[in-house]
This record gives structure tokens, sequence and C-alpha cells, in this order.
């Protein structure tokens, strides 16, 4: 490729070369025209509706109208600068308390925010992030009474699971003792004014942050800010050096936001519709995560991110593309360089002009997850890999996949039904944050699965998963994994446990994507550890 462009606003810094230069400009063209900076600055709600003059995508019957609703916008902290004064306040007397650990309630683009704002915090204490049902991080809170009782909870999330966690937390700090005023005063919601969380926080004493609705756009809003600022977190700081790359993103030229957005927009529109991040060392220790998920949030699947650590794809493809963090400007296909505020503000930006370009109404309510249920329609396993106990069951509805004797003739079916234009999902409904090395195995599950079916693999772990039913589910092949859990937890109040509402989860999600005439796998780990290590084996082609 030939050509190579580069914009920079303060220390942020945008290139693209070749191909992606070339449809950038067409795409600015567009946007300038419609003067879309102008009306991102104005928060003008009608970007979205009716859908965008020349605009690929929906039907402009198929888009969400305008409610008038107060939402979180791209790029842009809203409330947040004015709550900061109460919010370290409120962590003053935290830590008079002895309250040093904070627990995140919340899923979404906004909960992953505030978990790389913290990581980049050398100020902030541990934040834990729950964003799906898995036993195991709370019966580690629970088995440490210390850790218990230095908790302070934050909930940002509105949707049965995190109802659920909420439930099972409070349950914990009860039987430990506390009376239902100290558990109020542990406890921070930061919701829309109306909505069944500020209900219920009112109800029951929690102090209550309010905020316009959730969106993907939340990394710079109360969402993310206050659980990070809880946490120990210089989020005023933070708000300062965005404030830097802000006026920026207003303007029609030199505008990073813009320019990232008609990339990523433009790339779609020109058959590339697969996005790899990163690429390379990055002291943004999971911004490309963050980044994945505010795209499949705002964009709805018309662009599929893939998280790549360290090195290139291993099989480029004409539909894919390279996005590098701080990565080489003259040599990657686009880089995107500038301080970790700055990249939020611009990241946002960009995902809202990329949708704009799309037809997409990124501040739409999320689609509904798929319906729990106990039974994915695959009934009994089509094969036990493995002693019991220790075993793998596969299940699947496919008939040519149940043609599959094994894991490792099964895992090469499946990835020979990657199409030349499509991707394996690799979806884990286990511990994410285990100590005993769950994620580490996830992800070298994914390099050889990868390596079998030479196209993206993305991973994506259960409630982190966006809702089934978007369009990044068109061109999906998917592995499900599941586990069985040593012990689980009873939801108070509720006929179910943590762990029956993770799999009937699963379950849910894999009707959902078979539903839509893709091919699905399912592997249930008998025992997590001995059932990873077998599969392991067998992607490796152990016999």
């Amino acid at each position: 490729m030939t050509g190579f462009t580069r914009v920079v606003s303060g220390e942020t810094a945008i290139t693209a070369r070749g191909m992606l230069r070339e449809v950038a400009e067409r795409a600015l063209g567009r946007l300038w025209i419609d003067q879309v900076p102008v009306r991102l600055a104005s928060e003008d709600a009608s970007l979205w509706s009716p859908a965008p003059a020349g605009a690929a995508g929906h039907d402009e019957e198929d888009r969400a109208p305008e409610d008038g609703r107060a939402v979180c916008w791209p790029g842009q902290p809203g409330p947040a600068r004015a709550v900061l004064v109460r919010v370290g306040e409120m962590r003053a007397h935290a830590l008079e308390s002895g309250l040093t650990d904070v627990v995140l309630l919340g899923r979404g683009a906004p909960a992953r925010a505030a978990d790389v704002i913290v990581r980049h915090s050398a100020e902030a204490g541990p934040l834990t992030v729950l964003d799906g049902p898995d036993p195991g991080p709370l019966l580690r809170a629970a088995g440490d009474p210390d850790r218990l009782a230095r908790t302070l909870i934050v909930i940002t999330g509105d949707d049965p699971g995190t109802e659920a966690l909420r439930r099972v937390l409070l349950g914990m700090l009860a039987d430990a003792g506390l009376s239902p005023t100290e558990i109020a005063r542990r406890c921070v919601t930061v919701a829309a004014p109306g909505t069944a969380p500020a209900k219920f926080a009112a109800e029951a004493g929690h102090t209550l942050i309010e905020a316009p609705a959730p969106t993907a756009f939340g990394a710079l809003s109360p969402y993310a800010l206050v659980p990070a600022a809880l946490a120990g977190a210089d989020t005023s700081a933070l708000l300062d050096e965005a404030a830097t790359v802000l006026p920026s993103l207003t303007r029609p030229e030199h505008n990073p936001g813009l320019i990232l957005g008609a990339i990523l927009g433009g790339a779609v529109r020109a058959g590339r519709g697969t996005v790899v991040l990163g690429g390379y060392a990055t002291q943004a220790t999971g911004l490309a995560d963050w980044i994945a998920v505010l795209l499949n949030e705002a964009v709805q699947g018309r662009l599929v991110p893939v998280v790549q650590e360290g090195g290139l794809p291993l099989v480029p493809a004409d539909d894919m593309f390279l996005v590098t963090l701080d990565g080489r400007p003259h040599q990657d296909d686009a880089t995107v360089s500038g301080p970790l505020a700055a990249q939020l503000a611009v990241w946002e930006y960009a995902a809202a002009v990329a949708a704009y370009l799309l037809g997409l109404d990124p501040t739409a309510p999320p689609a509904r997850a798929a319906a729990p249920t106990l039974d994915d329609g695959t009934g009994e396993p089509l094969f036990t890999d493995g002693e019991q106990g220790r075993a793998v069951e596969a299940h699947t509805a496919d008939p040519a996949l149940g043609e599959a004797r094994g894991l490792a003739p099964l895992l090469d079916a499946l990835a020979a039904r990657v199409g030349p234009d499509e991707h394996l999902s690799l979806v884990a409904y286990l511990d994410a944050d285990a100590g005993d090395g769950q994620g580490a195995r996830v992800r070298r599950l994914a390099a050889l699965l990868a390596a079998r079916c030479a196209r993206p693999v993305t991973v994506s772990w259960g409630f982190r998963y966006p809702a089934f039913g978007n369009d990044l589910q068109e061109k999906g092949v998917y592995l499900m994994v599941t586990g069985s859990v040593d012990r689980d937890v009873p939801v108070p109040d509720r006929h179910h446990r943590l762990g029956m509402l993770q799999l009937a989860q699963a379950l849910g999600d894999a009707r959902a994507a078979r539903g839509n005439g893709r091919p699905v796998v399912r592997l249930h780990l008998q025992n997590r550890w001995a059932g990873f290590a077998r599969l392991l084996d067998r992607a490796r082609g152990g016999a």
C-alpha cells in the first residue's frame, strides 16, 4: 500500500495508509456535508433518526425513534465533573471506615472503562468488576472475611444478572452481621432517574448518583468515573487530560475522532468488516479490550473487533485491517496514539461517527439478551471425551458437526465451517478472573483455533458478550465453553443459584445463535481445570 496521512491534535495522533486513507477521505466528504462535527458537538439526537443520507445498513422504519431521554454522549463527561467533589468526600469517608476495596456491579463498555482507568492509576486501590454470574468471584470474597469487611459496592447495571449479584452480595454482608443501615452506607448506585436501580437505592437508603441513561459512551460518565474515583483514581486529572482533546472534536478539520470514525466506517462500507486491535505491546493495558466492547455495542456487529496480543493476524485477508495503539505509522494500516483520557474520548467519538456512516443508532437501548433456558435443544451429549468427572461433553444440533466422534475431529469440523469472510467466536462462560489461569488458557485455545481456521477468533466471557441477535451473529461460528461449579451460590429470594443462572444464559445464547442459522458447538467441562487441559491437548492435535 502507498500513501500516508497523519492527523495530530495535541498529544493525540491518528494515521492511515493506502486503502484506509482513501476510504476515510471519501467518508469525510459525506461527514462534512452532513455537518456531523457540529451536530455531535451540540448533542443533536436527530443524527440517528432518520437514517443519514447515503448510509448503508438498516431501513428508516427499523430505527429507534427519538424519545427525548438524556443519554451518555460520545466523548463527553456530561455531569461527571459536577459529582466528583461529592464522590471525593465519599471516598474520604469510606477510607475513614476502612473501606478500601471497591466492587463494581455493572456491565458493558462503561464498566470496562472503569477497569482500564483504575489499572492505569498509580493511586488507585483494588477494583473488582463483577459483570457475570460465575460463583467464583463472590465465593472468593465470602471466603475472605477481612476483604468483605473492607468492601464498598458500586452498582451501575440494570439487568437481571446485576440484580442477582446485588442480592447475593448484600446477603453476604447481612450474613457477616452488618445491619441494614451499615449495608446501606457501603452501597452507591449510579442510575438514570426513575429506573429500577434508582428506585431500589432510594428504598434501601443507598447513596444514589443520578446520571443520563447509559449507553456504550460512558467512559467519561458517572458510570465509569464514580467507581474509578471511589477506588482512588484521580478522575479529575483524567477529565483535565480529556479536556485537552475535546475542542478538536468540535471542528471539521484536524479532528482525530472524525478521522478515526471515517477510517472505521469507511472500511466497513468498502468491504473490510474486521478490525484487528493491538498488534504490538502498549502501555494502555486493557484499552484494546474496552475498545472491542465499545465497538460491539455502538456499531452493533457491523464491524467485528479482534484483540490481537502480539504480532499481526495469522493470515491477513482482504476483509481485515489493523489498527495499532502506539504502533508504527509508516508500516501499519492505521495507528492511534495518545494519553489514556484522550483515547477514551477519541474512540467514543469515532465509534459514533462509524455508526452514523453505517446508518445505526449507537444510543439506542441495547438489544435484549437471549432468554435463559435450561435446555439448549441438543439433548444428550454428542460424545464425552475423557473419564467421568473430568471429561468434556460435546453438544451440537448441527447435523454435519454431529458426525464428529472426538474433540479433535469436532474442532477440525468447526474450523472448516468458518467461511472466508467469517469469524469464530469463542465464548467462555467461566471465571474470567480466577487465579488458576483460566483466562490464559482461553486465550491459548483461541490462538490454536485461529491456526486451524486461518480466520480471526474473537474471545468473550459470557455476560460480557453483546446481546445475541445483532449483526455480529450473522457471520459468526460459535464455540461456547461452559463448566460445572464445585460450589454454587444461592440467590436470596429466588429459586435459582448463580451457577444455574450462568448455565441457563449460555444455553439461551446457544439457542439464539443456532436460531439464526449459525453453526454452534457447546463444550461442557465436568471439571474446569482437567477439562480445559484435555481441550487444549486436543486443540494441539492430541489423539
